[in-house]
């Protein structure tokens, strides 16, 4: 097994027997945002970049596990930075990204060739999405494919909402009732497909509806700025983790804790969280994504802005925080390669 673990310079490949010598891999374009992978061909990997280099596009793909890219932006998108990517769990070949300026993209060729969901462009209201920092441009920040039906996709935009599409993109529907829209990540329940889950800079949010109304959570989540998630299986059940930070990102850099992030467990849907033991997240920076652990029930890697890159899991009684590497360059996602 190894980690592709996409961050600010590049693609770092680890072995998580051998943490300590990590292969960088400079990917085009170098600065890696998100990662997605084929769900056939485990090597079929897929890099975006929201810090678009001159001369160069934001997307890119890979045939090797990393090793090796090759730039892959279609036309339309070449002034475009990537924030989300998703494969499809069911389809080879097919791959999702979402852009700056909230764009939405589609291929069925393993990048090949990509058309743009025109439907995304005509969402009523879209005109009052924006973002908090100068241009106020919004993005497209998640991209989930639905578990229990392969046709079903959602955007979360940040800032703008969550929408669904029933036939791949061809038609959208809000559902954002109760939502705080800043949105950073939306799954779906893998038992129940009405349970709906979303990250968001207001905290976490819940639907037991079908994303027909949202709460916010408040038990036990004494943070607010919330950004990954993942649901994993332990014992036969599923159990969802998040992690979140005191404040926006503009404070980490400048905050005397940093991001203060914490880690916290849900066992009950989503309805209530624990808070696990402070070192379990890197204080001073944000965790950014998890990827659960194919084989092994109950663990998941997760990667940060302060560079490091965790594994967590069960330890004796608790659970268990492994930083596997440190001090690596800012890191935002990751894929687990055989």
């Amino acid at each position: 097994m190894r980690l592709c673990v996409g961050t600010s310079k590049g693609i770092v490949i680890l072995d998580p027997a051998r943490p300590s010598v990590p292969r960088m891999v400079l990917a085009d374009p170098s600065p890696v945002w998100c990662l997605a992978q084929d769900c056939r061909d485990p090597n079929l990997l897929y890099a975006g970049s929201n810090a678009i280099e001159h001369g160069r596009g934001a997307l890119s793909r890979s045939d090797d596990g990393g090793r090796s890219w090759v730039e892959i932006t279609p036309p339309a998108a070449r002034e475009e930075e990537v924030w989300a990517l998703a494969a499809s769990p069911t389809v080879p070949g097919r791959i999702f990204f979402g852009t700056s300026h909230a764009r939405l993209f589609r291929s069925d060729d393993g990048g090949r060739t990509f058309h743009e969901m025109a439907a995304f462009l005509k969402i009523p209201g879209r005109e009052r999405w924006t973002f908090p920092s100068s241009p106020h441009i919004p993005h497209v920040r998640s991209i989930a494919f639905d578990p229990h039906a392969p046709n079903t996709i959602y955007m979360g935009v940040e800032e703008g909402g969550i929408y669904r599409s029933r036939d791949l993109g061809e038609s959208f529907e809000a559902l954002n009732d109760g939502l705080y829209e800043d949105v950073h990540t939306v799954a779906i329940d893998r038992k129940d497909p009405r349970r709906l889950y979303a990250t968001t800079g207001a905290g976490f949010h819940l639907s037991e509806d079908g994303g027909q109304s949202w709460r916010r959570i408040k038990e036990g989540l004494d943070r607010t700025y919330t950004v990954p998630m993942v649901i994993v299986e332990e014992g036969g059940e599923f159990v969802l983790y998040t992690a979140a930070a005191a404040g926006p990102p503009p404070s980490w850099q400048v905050a005397a804790r940093g991001a203060d992030s914490a880690l916290y467990r849900s066992v009950d849907g989503g309805r209530s969280f624990e808070l696990l033991e402070r070192r379990f997240a890197p204080e001073r920076g944000m965790p950014m994504r998890f990827r659960e652990r194919p084989g092994a029930p109950g663990e998941f890697f997760g990667v940060s802005t302060t560079g490091t890159v965790f594994r967590y899991g069960a330890s004796g009684n608790g659970y268990a925080s492994h930083p596997l590497v440190e001090k690596l360059p800012p890191a935002y996602d990751l894929t687990i390669l055989p």
